[in-house]
């Protein structure tokens, strides 16, 4: 195939030219926050005046700005723009203030200049760089401008390295360096790393996780909200004046179950800031990578929190089971999520049966349910409902007038002489597990002196570091909870919030609702006898409470 022939580039007595500007997060501060003047978009307009002056055969047809556009890739709005009007025929001169401002990635920035200019016959122009296409020799070409080119090249590798390692310390320490505040919370006008409550906002999240807890699906509760005016996150944001992000390109007044869910597994509303879910490839793809979670970066207790940390599990808990809602309501099953078999585990199914007009209800084992489309067997496990709610009921109100004591007992933790830290000293738990800990380490120190003296050989020596690494992980892991444990308890008592106290004076439960027992109540296993175990919430809170207690005696 012939290669097409260059138009070459000569003088003309009047060239229609085209400023082109640009400025990036990265120009002269690696927050992204102040720009350098240098660089500033004012700089370049009145460096490309003064020159348009200087050059009366010039004649400025347009000005296109790419304002917050990197310079490592060229899919920028208004270089699109510039480049059609090129094709058109419109422009036929490019000024820019040098050859960054066009482009710091090397290979491309090239490209334009050796061949993609000279095709289409623009007259390209770098002030800075004393760089003109119309009057550049081949030293110009080939040796300064690809020099140039590198060295920018070189300086947003280095930019993209400084703003990711300024970004890592600040997620490490907890600050907020979104440019847009989630739902729920605003940027403190006094420091813009540090979440503020935005009250209106919040309401609508306690609401919603409310409603998750009292057993209404998400695209429900997405229903009531639209239904009731109140705005989604976008729209709430842009009334207010606020910048918005996340859900920024929804522009709707109607909530979606999606932003429902996004509220209800967000850990922003305990306090926690959770960072670093994303990373780019590199400065020059991008292309965003979702990271694991134990690669987040997760700081806890930053800023103050909307949601009570005992209700954010509980829902995290309903979110992972299935609350089916009964016909033509929002709202689950009394027991909807919570019901189990307690032979095979699998979840319990509700059945109705009508027998002389009188509906009853009950609840069999989903496995024996599904035996005739081929499921591996298990017994029926029947239960009425009615006598499952008498026997939930008793159990509870026992289980209240117990958590009430306990809770009494916690508050006593802070009119004692005994410090969190020394609470964790004291731990017997704690001990075993850091007893138990140290031993593995012993062991898996040794394993290199087995191998050295041969008594093992090398594939058993990786084998048994690899089992010991994991016991290690295991032991750290069952550490940070027992210390969890004991902290929250300290901070909230047995159970955070008010829950308790409008059973203090009266622990007795008349009815029950969904509400109230996925509050306290993990699950229900029911088995073939008719004998029902109930799994409590807070019974390890309770039992360390009195364990912390009775080592302070």
């Amino acid at each position: 195939m012939r290669k097409k022939p260059e138009k070459p580039t000569v003088a003309k007595s009047v060239y229609k030219t085209a400023a082109y500007l640009r400025l990036s997060k990265g120009d002269g501060d690696v927050d992204g926050i102040e720009k350098s003047e240098s660089n500033s978009i004012s700089n370049q307009r009145l460096i490309i005046d003064r020159f348009l002056e200087e050059h009366p055969e010039m004649e400025l047809v347009d000005t296109y700005i790419d304002d917050g556009y990197t310079g490592t890739n060229f899919k920028r709005p208004e270089l699109k723009r510039l480049m059609y009007d090129v094709d058109e025929g419109r422009i036929d001169c490019i000024v820019c203030k040098d050859l960054s401002r066009w482009g710091r990635e090397r290979i491309e920035t090239g490209t334009y200049l050796s061949r993609i200019f000279k095709e289409k016959g623009v007259r390209f122009v770098a002030i800075n760089d004393h760089y003109d296409s119309l009057t550049a020799t081949g030293s110009d070409d080939h040796l300064i401008v690809p020099i140039k080119a590198l060295t920018n090249d070189t300086f947003s590798r280095d930019i993209s390295m400084k703003v990711r390692s300024s970004q890592s310390v600040k997620r490490e320490k907890g600050e907020y360096i979104a440019p847009f505040a989630p739902y729920g919370y605003k940027k403190d006008p006094e420091n813009k790393n540090h979440l503020i409550v935005d009250e209106p906002a919040a309401q609508t999240v306690r609401r919603i996780f409310a409603r998750k807890i009292e057993g209404v699906s998400a695209n429900a509760i997405a229903g009531e909200l639209t239904e009731e005016g109140i705005l989604p996150p976008a729209a709430y944001k842009r009334r207010n004046g606020q910048k918005c992000g996340g859900f920024g390109k929804t522009r709707g007044t109607r909530w979606s179950a999606s932003q429902v869910l996004h509220i209800l597994r967000s850990e922003i509303y305990i306090g926690n800031m959770v960072q670093g879910k994303t990373s780019k490839v590199s400065y020059k793809v991008n292309r965003i990578i979702h990271k694991p979670k134990e690669d987040w970066d997760i700081v806890e207790g930053t800023h103050e929190a909307i949601i009570s940390r005992s209700d954010f599990l509980i829902v995290q808990s309903l979110l992972n089971r299935d609350t089916i809602s009964s016909p033509n309501k929002t709202e689950s099953y009394l027991f909807s999520g919570l019901l189990f078999c307690g032979d095979c585990g699998s979840a319990m199914n509700r059945r109705t049966s009508t027998w002389k007009e009188k509906q009853t209800v009950y609840y069999i084992c989903s496995t024996y349910n599904n035996k005739s489309r081929g499921s591996p067997g298990c017994t029926r496990h029947s239960i009425r409902e009615s006598d499952l709610i008498q026997i939930v009921r008793e159990s509870l109100n026992r289980m209240i007038r117990k958590m009430c004591r306990f809770d009494e007992l916690a508050k006593r933790l802070e009119d004692m002489q005994i410090s969190m830290e020394d609470a964790f000293a004291r731990d017997q738990e704690i001990q075993r597990l850091q007893q138990d800990l140290e031993k593995c380490r012993v062991l898996k120190s040794s394993l290199y002196q087995d191998l050295k003296e041969g008594l093992i050989s090398e594939q058993q020596f990786n084998s048994y570091r690899e089992q010991y690494s994991e016991r290690e992980r295991r032991y750290q892991e069952s550490i940070l909870r027992q210390k969890d444990m004991i902290r929250r308890i300290y901070e909230n008592g047995i159970v955070a919030g008010d829950f308790l106290n409008r059973f203090r004076e009266n622990p007795q439960i008349e009815e029950l609702n969904h509400r109230l027992l996925v509050s306290l109540i993990d699950r229900i296993l029911i088995y073939e006898d008719k004998t029902v175990d109930i799994v409590y919430r807070y019974t390890d809170e309770m039992q360390k409470c009195a364990s912390i207690l009775n080592n302070a005696s």
